[in-house]
């Protein structure tokens, strides 16, 4: 497998820290919970939470709609969530990569049932070229064309999640 870096491990940091602040600029003076998409967005997560200069908690919410390359178009919740970790609650979804948005809008719906004070996401990676729902992620770091990305928690068949940066698989 043939794989280019699309976003190197600098520009990664620098842009992560750059949505630490503005989410810290956001929620100033309110502690929020980061609620990691597992297993792909950990990375991201735990780097957003080390840039981050507030109160925040961490939380994990795991759901699944791949294999390989493709979506299967069914969400199974793996790990749910609890209410009493989500009720009255400044809740930030984040995950590693939104392209169809059915994933990521299934979730948004999933944590508003558990009466969140609010409800944000923030994604690493916004594929919109793959859009088959209306979805806008609140925060973004980076859009990306149509390709089929790894490293840095993405995945291809649970592997090369460990790559330092963001690459694409060239074919």
């Amino acid at each position: 497998m043939n794989i280019e870096v699309l976003i190197n491990e600098k520009e990664l940091d620098k842009r992560i820290e750059e949505l630490a602040l503005q989410i810290a600029k956001d929620y100033e003076g309110e502690e929020v919970i980061f609620c990691s998409v597992l297993k792909g967005a950990i990375f991201f997560t735990v780097d957003l939470m080390k840039h981050y200069k507030g109160d925040c908690e961490i939380n994990f919410v795991r759901v699944s709609s791949y294999q390989g390359e493709n979506s299967t178009g069914t969400i199974t919740l793996k790990i749910p969530l609890k209410k009493e970790d989500i009720e009255n609650k400044n809740i930030i979804l984040v995950e590693d990569i939104v392209d169809t948005g059915r994933t990521f809008k299934y979730l948004v719906e999933y944590v508003k049932e558990f009466n969140p004070k609010s409800v944000k996401t923030c994604v690493l990676l916004d594929k919109k070229a793959r859009r088959v729902v209306e979805f806008e992620p609140d925060y973004t770091a980076f859009p990306i064309d149509d390709l089929f990305v790894v490293g840095y928690g993405l995945d291809y068949d649970e592997k090369l999640r460990n790559l330092p940066f963001v690459g694409y698989v060239k074919k």
